[in-house]
């Protein structure tokens, strides 16, 4: 955690100190321990809400857009935040892939869906093309970046939507939260089958989750209550048993609905807790507004900071560096303190990333 203090002492002047915020960096932080190899039953709790609550908290600092002129300064903030440090990223690990391979980050071996080759001139290309048209072919290590592909969707569906409604709607808000849940249903029953469909349905279901943070914005002092968090906490337990399996945002038709009610209960869970910790003066509020401020950081940094962690298992445990390919974590063999490792996995992903930001923000203002 040496790391992480570090950070602090040195980031100066905080920036957003509210409760979304804090919220965003509990998100982030169960993004990390989600795919850091936990226990399933964690892992099954963090994956019901955790992703959710990124649009949810979106959708709180969302302004109506009533007419062209808003709608286009809305999709520029959003080209500039989020299409360009996608395209950005992407283009950096593309330009690293094969530097990975010789230094064995990456093999033939292992990785997210078999191992990895060189590139070659045209490979790259081909991926560049696909990047930064379709915001597609990024790198394993940016494995996370579907998320900001989808929220980019999710915002220009919402963009396009809001200038086809009328504004004189008396529920707009609401109509498109529910236009967008059904979408999504429809999709999946019957485009389930086809790529874009798929990716076209996780842009709509994060719209869904999004409009829901806009419609909850009038209500938001009562639903950060502790009657609430109460009441959303007893209905993530009930989600634990009813669902069998694991359960994420891409599930299922007949998930969607039971889905959505675990996601926003555990999204204002989150709100409340957050809201508390804001209202406290001490050291973790400071980490957790830190940690919050540079979200993006840890969602591209975190996989390739795993493998810091898993080379250290490889020197422990003598065995095969080919392992240390694994994506995203070590998994499939006895290692000794195998139980535990995800914690040492989560705090290098989430410490790690914000230290290389400050020291690169440095060398940067220098």
């Amino acid at each position: 955690m040496f790391f992480l203090y570090f950070c602090i002492k040195s980031m100066g002047k905080k920036v957003h100190e509210n409760y979304i915020t804090i919220a965003k960096a509990i998100g982030i932080i169960l993004m990390v321990i989600g795919h850091s190899g936990c226990p399933v039953l964690l892992y099954k709790f963090i994956y019901l809400f955790h992703m959710p609550l990124f649009f949810l908290c979106s959708g709180l600092l969302f302004k109506d857009i009533l007419n062209e002129k808003e709608a286009f300064l809305y999709l520029k903030k959003k080209i500039v935040g989020l299409y360009i440090p996608f395209v950005k990223w992407s283009l950096i690990f593309l330009v690293l892939h094969n530097i990975f391979l010789m230094i064995g980050i990456y093999n033939p071996v292992y990785g997210y869906e078999g191992g990895s080759s060189f590139y070659s001139i045209s490979e790259m290309l081909k991926r560049l093309v696909l990047i930064v048209i379709s915001m597609r072919g990024y790198e394993e290590l940016l494995g996370g970046f579907w998320f900001i592909r989808s929220l980019f969707v999710s915002t220009v569906l919402i963009t396009f939507v809001s200038l086809l409604l009328d504004n004189r709607l008396r529920y707009k808000n609401e109509s498109m939260c529910l236009l967008f849940l059904l979408i999504t249903i429809i999709m999946r029953r019957f485009a389930s089958d086809i790529e874009i469909g798929r990716e076209l349905s996780m842009g709509t279901m994060g719209a869904t989750f999004f409009m829901m943070g806009r419609c909850i914005i009038p209500y938001v002092h009562f639903l950060k209550t502790k009657c609430v968090a109460i009441i959303s906490g007893l209905v993530l337990l009930f989600s634990m048993i009813y669902f069998k399996e694991v359960v994420k945002m891409e599930c299922g038709f007949n998930k969607v609905i039971p889905y959505s009610i675990a996601a926003i209960s555990g999204s204002l869970l989150t709100l409340y807790v957050s809201s508390v910790l804001n209202n406290k003066k001490h050291a973790v509020r400071s980490a957790l507004y830190y940690v919050g401020n540079h979200t993006l950081t840890i969602l591209a940094l975190h996989f390739i900071c795993f493998r810091m962690v898993s080379f250290m298992i490889v020197m422990i445990s003598n065995i095969d560096s080919a392992y240390v390919a694994q994506h995203p974590v070590i998994h499939g063999i006895s290692l000794s303190g195998n139980s535990y490792w995800w914690l040492l996995y989560s705090a290098i992903g989430i410490c790690v990333p914000l230290l290389l930001n400050n020291i690169l923000r440095r060398i940067v203002t220098k």
